[in-house]
């Protein structure tokens, strides 16, 4: 394995806070494809520039975006096999599993739940206060909560015991977020609508003002943004 030095991983990841992310992605990806002796610190940070790409320049560009998804699978895939005591490469596996499942229509999400549960679950295990998967695993609780009689039925279909939680539990792992990470606006868009789903018309419209504090950087982040001008807008 290569060895990855402190200083170059802080350059990433300023690059990284400061949304420069196609040259993240240009720096740590690798043009043959082969990821075998690529650290686990160097490939999570990949799979995280990807996952930007797809909610920005791949919002236009279908073909990239295809392009960039198989690869985040193809990578975290690779990174869990070979380090599967590693909390954030089982969280980005888990996150690109999301993003295929999304990409692949209804049934293949459904198919995929457990699945993406098992890898943030075992992340959770080895690593329980990595905010970004605080709030994934809120995001898998919250959609769940949320299916409606159809999807539960066909959830039926595949599995003998259907996924079930609650906005309540959803809420727990938003706020843990959170506290980790106060200035993830994501996650405080994701409160206020657990919050309204919760009938909590205060907290609501306090997380949701939160939430708009800051313009939203990539269509995930903007499409909740959105749901929280509903929720202030709805109880005005």
């Amino acid at each position: 394995m290569n060895m990855i030095s402190d200083s170059y991983l802080s350059q990433i990841d300023e690059l990284y806070n400061a949304e420069r992310h196609q040259e993240v992605y240009d720096k740590l990806r690798r043009p043959d494809g082969n990821y075998s002796e690529v650290s686990p610190q160097i490939l999570w940070r990949l799979a995280r520039a990807i996952r930007y790409l797809i909610f920005t320049k791949g919002k236009e560009d279908k073909p990239a975006r295809k392009k960039w998804l198989e690869e985040g699978l193809s990578v975290m895939k690779m990174a869990v096999e070979k380090y599967p005591d590693d909390s954030y490469c089982n969280t980005w596996y888990g996150v690109m599993l999301s993003l295929e499942s999304v990409e692949r229509g209804k049934k293949r999400r459904i198919e995929l739940t457990y699945m993406i549960r098992e890898y943030f679950d075992k992340a959770y295990e080895i690593d329980s206060k990595y905010f970004v998967l605080l709030h994934c695993l809120g995001t898998w609780c919250f959609e769940i909560a949320r299916l409606n009689k159809l999807e539960r039925e066909i959830a039926s279909v595949f599995f003998a015991k259907p996924p079930e939680s609650s906005y309540d539990e959803a809420l727990r792992y938003f706020l843990e977020s959170y506290h980790v990470n106060p200035d993830l606006i994501f996650t405080s868009a994701r409160i206020a609508q657990c919050y309204d789903k919760l009938k909590n018309k205060e907290a609501a419209k306090k997380w949701a003002e939160r939430a708009l504090s800051k313009p939203g950087r990539d269509d995930e982040v903007i499409e909740a943004q959105e749901e929280c001008r509903k929720i202030l807008k709805n109880y005005r």
